[in-house]
């Protein structure tokens, strides 16, 4: 967890800028960590950052569009030299929240302003509500910290607040976002962040007006583009999900799975693959043409992803302990399945 002074420090910085830009990953965490704080300021503009696994120098055209005086990044492991580089040539100063395990350059970190909860590793969602503690956006919290599989210290709070959304907080984390109303909403955040720039936005600026979660479960005019989009892409995920059930097999330790596609949905596939099938080895590929994304989801994911991709060149991953993201170049599909079976 960050210290006082920590959060002291951020909120400072916040404050102090009048046109904040946030960067912030394109998941429930980063999503509603900038929520939370944009909504505690009453200013700035959101990017979801959609480039794996960093955050690169394309995005610089947003600050240049955008004229912030300060730069945010939210939720990002990853982020390029030549994206710092550029914010350091503009004078902007920049601040990096984040919670995952990595190592930056000593010449990096000597830049900017960088906070880490690692490894306690609270989600940023939660860091960002410790920050200016508003009751009124604990329920963006709380969907930012179960959407990160984190059961936060005001996860009792919100039960007793909202038991028809979540009625037992003594359910783990990672099983509510499959039995929870709290975890529909979860999905249909995940599933809205996968559209078009306008209908995030559009979706951005419905979450910084609700006043609740039930402002986003009621469909009316204001939320009908979330609800299409989220019944489109989760017929397309309940199609998949199905596929990949059917080539379980008991005796095997390790379930591969293959698809392709306009949608990315690999992370949340491996994710329910996992909860059903906490006792296997959970491997899905999104196939492209040049590359591969990956979610990986088991015991000990963590170091058996980066074993692996060390072995492909042009691979790349990391992640959380039992969960990961890893890319591979698309002809070395074959080679990574080999190299895994070995490992696990």
């Amino acid at each position: 967890m960050l210290t006082q002074t920590e959060l002291t420090q951020i909120r400072e910085a916040l404050e102090q800028s009048q046109n904040p830009l946030f960067f912030f990953d394109n998941d429930v965490d980063g999503l509603c960590s900038f929520l939370i704080l944009q909504r505690a300021l009453g200013r700035g503009k959101g990017v979801a950052v959609k480039s794996f696994p960093e955050l690169n120098a394309q995005y610089l055209r947003k600050i240049n569009e955008l004229n912030p005086d300060a730069v945010f990044i939210l939720d990002k492991p990853q982020v390029g030299a030549d994206f710092i580089e550029g914010v350091e040539e503009k004078n902007l100063p920049l601040i990096w929240i984040d919670h995952h395990e990595v190592k930056i350059p000593k010449k990096l970190l000597e830049k900017i302003s960088y906070y880490n909860s690692f490894p306690t590793s609270e989600p940023v969602t939660y860091l960002s509500q410790k920050v200016f503690n508003r009751e009124q956006d604990l329920w963006l919290a709380m969907i930012g910290c179960i959407g990160d599989v984190y059961m936060p210290d005001f996860g009792e709070q919100f039960s007793k607040q909202n038991p028809e959304l979540f009625p037992n907080p003594q359910t783990p984390a990672f099983d509510s976002i499959y039995t929870t109303e709290l975890g529909k909403i979860i999905q249909m955040l995940n599933f809205g962040l996968k559209d078009t720039t306008t209908n995030v936005l559009r979706l951005i600026k419905l979450l910084i007006k609700a006043k609740s979660p039930h402002d986003i479960l009621e469909e009316n005019y204001h939320t009908r583009p979330l609800h299409k989009r989220f019944n489109e892409i989760n017929k397309t995920y309940q199609q998949l999900l199905s596929k990949a059930k059917a080539q379980i097999k008991k005796d095997e330790k390790i379930i591969f799975f293959t698809y392709a596609g306009e949608t990315s949905i690999s992370a949340e596939i491996a994710n329910e693959l996992f909860f059903r099938n906490k006792n296997k080895f959970i491997v899905v590929a999104y196939k492209r043409p040049e590359k591969i994304n990956i979610s990986i989801r088991g015991q000990n994911a963590k170091k058996i992803t980066e074993k692996a991709v060390n072995q492909i060149e042009g691979a790349r991953g990391g992640g959380h302990e039992v969960a990961t993201g890893a890319q591979i170049p698309s002809d070395k599909w074959e080679d990574f399945k080999e190299i895994l079976k070995k490992l696990v």
